[in-house]
């Protein structure tokens, strides 16, 4: 069974919740909310995570989706690889995310035709 959907379903859901969550704030208001900054990590980690597990064949016929850098960013909060910075999260978010959702958007679009709507 394909779970490509799926994925690219909870990748859409990620971003527009990251975007949520973003809406309204300044650097200063979202730098200082701790919990706002934690979820915010845990989404990112979940958005990579989705895009991990959306094979490299099927991932290769949308290259307007950033996979690998989705999937590194995902890294580098799971893992702790560096001091994270919110407000290049902020900045992802505001600024690359729109971007990325039309993109998961029409890969959903394309997989949908593709499976006959189901």
């Amino acid at each position: 069974m394909d779970r490509t959907p799926a994925h690219l379903a909870d990748m859409l859901r990620f971003t527009q919740e990251l975007r949520s969550l973003a809406n309204g704030h300044t650097l200063e208001t979202f730098t200082s909310n701790r919990v706002l900054c934690l979820a915010v990590e845990k989404l990112f980690i979940n958005l990579g995570e989705a895009a991990y597990r959306v094979d490299s064949e099927s991932a290769s016929q949308w290259p307007d989706i950033p996979w690998r850098s989705v999937i590194g960013l995902r890294n580098i909060l799971a893992h702790g690889y560096e001091q994270v910075a919110h407000e290049i999260l902020l900045k992802t978010i505001t600024d690359d995310l729109p971007t990325l959702e039309r993109a998961i958007t029409q890969a959903l679009e394309c997989t949908e035709l593709r499976d006959g709507g189901q």
